[in-house]
């Protein structure tokens, strides 16, 4: 890396590669998780502008590693030994090489953060003060908004969204690409096995996850009961440009292919029997508990309802039933419910931060990312899922490849994906952002916190 010249802290020490070989022994000798700096083996700095960062194996998001949604640089003259991070008193009088300074810390009320004079950039920033108010109440943040005593509100939701973009002096962002996806996630091993050796007896044949994919109405849910704040999903690496033919609602196509599966309801109650199908008893009925996270609230128990209906108009019986996150997420050690296998079908959204989705896609679905009693910590391949394709195609993504070859190989992974459906993507959600219209310069997404662009921010004068 080479460090821009001429970059200073706010206190006017110069910022050099000290700080950043400072940074990495600081994680290391505190013991803290950092994403990927537990790959880094050393740090040579021949100069003030210069730190070559030697890896025991390739990281892919290392270009966020020092800065955006990373873990930042840390400054050596004003820190504390290296050892004792947690209790450094910079953590809470911090200076910075970024266009604002933090001027005063109200814990739970208030943060403020002033114009930094030492900024590199010629006439930014734009606003001589930022104050972040921590306010709970999300109805007080909306009369905030409303009146001009607050111009930005943060991962604003409904209802207070719906309202707002009704007021004439209100804007509301919405990151584009979205960032969290919304699947169904089967056990495709044995409920209670936790060994993809042991085939679930429902959701191991792909033909029955693909018409569960047929059988939801992904834009009714969408409109109904997402309030149309979100857009259809059919692969959570659209974000990079991988794109797969569309899943479309056809029920008809959803119980022929349970049909061809052995799933049949010949005793006519509405829920199908196993009649010649590959991995339950003869007569099993199709009929299952399905989980979702409790702490989602009402929307999640609402669309995973609406998920029971449609299920049932072909066949399959489920009966939603909502955990805590701390249930169905837990470690091995706490009787986890994903990472023990003691599931059938789960409900839930997540996605990746960062600019290159390798390390979080290993986590679930690589074969060697499936946990275990003797490894429960390989990662998070609770779906069981076992292709041995993928193990060349992450190979390939974890070697310093080009830009071109590596997006060309995360969409071959898209592909498999889709067709193999381990995991059911239903829809995405963008981040929702609100600001009042006096507040000029604001440009969400999802790559960085929402102040990345701060030093072009500015406020027209009052009407």
């Amino acid at each position: 890396w080479h460090l821009r010249p001429g970059i200073f802290w706010s206190d006017g020490e110069a910022f050099t590669t000290k700080d950043v070989v400072f940074t990495w022994q600081s994680l290391r000798q505190s013991g803290i998780y950092a994403p990927g700096f537990d790959l880094i083996e050393a740090i040579d700095a021949p100069d003030d502008l210069t730190a070559i960062i030697h890896y025991k194996e390739f990281y892919p998001n290392y270009r966020l590693q020092f800065g955006g949604e990373g873990t930042g640089v840390f400054p050596a003259h004003q820190c504390g030994p290296p050892d004792k991070m947690l209790q450094w008193d910079c953590n809470f009088n911090p200076v910075s090489t970024g266009p604002f300074t933090l001027a005063e810390w109200q814990p739970g009320e208030r943060l403020v953060f002033n114009r930094n004079p030492a900024y590199w950039v010629p006439e930014r920033p734009l606003a001589e003060q930022l104050v972040f108010v921590i306010e709970a109440d999300k109805e007080r943040r909306e009369r905030m908004l409303k009146r001009g005593n607050a111009h930005l509100d943060l991962w604003t939701e409904e209802p207070q969204l719906s309202r707002l973009e009704e007021e004439e002096n209100i804007f509301i962002f919405a990151t584009n690409p979205a960032r969290f996806t919304l699947r169904l996630v089967p056990n495709l091993s044995a409920f209670g096995s936790a060994d993809a050796a042991h085939p679930n007896p429902y959701l191991a044949d792909l033909r029955v996850r693909q018409a569960i994919r047929h059988a939801i109405d992904v834009p009714l849910l969408i409109e109904e009961v997402f309030n149309n704040r979100a857009i259809p999903a059919d692969t959570e690496l659209a974000r990079n440009g991988c794109s797969v033919s569309p899943y479309t609602y056809n029920p008809e196509t959803a119980k022929a292919l349970l049909e061809q599966a052995g799933w049949i309801d010949q005793d006519e109650d509405g829920t199908r029997e196993c009649h010649g199908c590959q991995n339950a008893a003869e007569g099993t009925p199709l009929e299952f508990d399905s989980y979702y996270y409790a702490e989602f609230g009402e929307r999640l128990a609402k669309a995973h309802k609406k998920i029971e209906l449609m299920l049932y108009d072909v066949g399959i019986n489920i009966h939603p039933r909502p955990v805590e996150g701390v249930d169905l997420w837990g470690t091995w050690a706490d009787n986890g419910i994903e990472i023990r296998g003691n599931f059938n079908l789960d409900l839930w959204d997540d996605g990746y931060y960062g600019i290159d989705p390798t390390d979080y896609l290993y986590d679930l679905y690589a074969p060697h990312a499936i946990p275990t009693q003797n490894d429960p910590l390989a990662g998070l391949n609770v779906m069981r899922y076992r292709n041995p394709a993928l193990s060349d195609i992450f190979d390939e993504l974890r070697r310093p490849i080009s830009d071109a070859k590596r997006n060309q190989t995360l969409c071959q992974l898209a592909i498999i994906l889709y067709k193999d459906l381990p995991a059911i993507p239903l829809l995405a959600f963008p981040d929702y952002y609100a600001a009042n219209n006096r507040l000029q310069g604001v440009s969400p997404h999802i790559y960085d916190t929402v102040t990345w662009n701060a030093a072009d921010w500015f406020l027209l004068p009052p009407e």
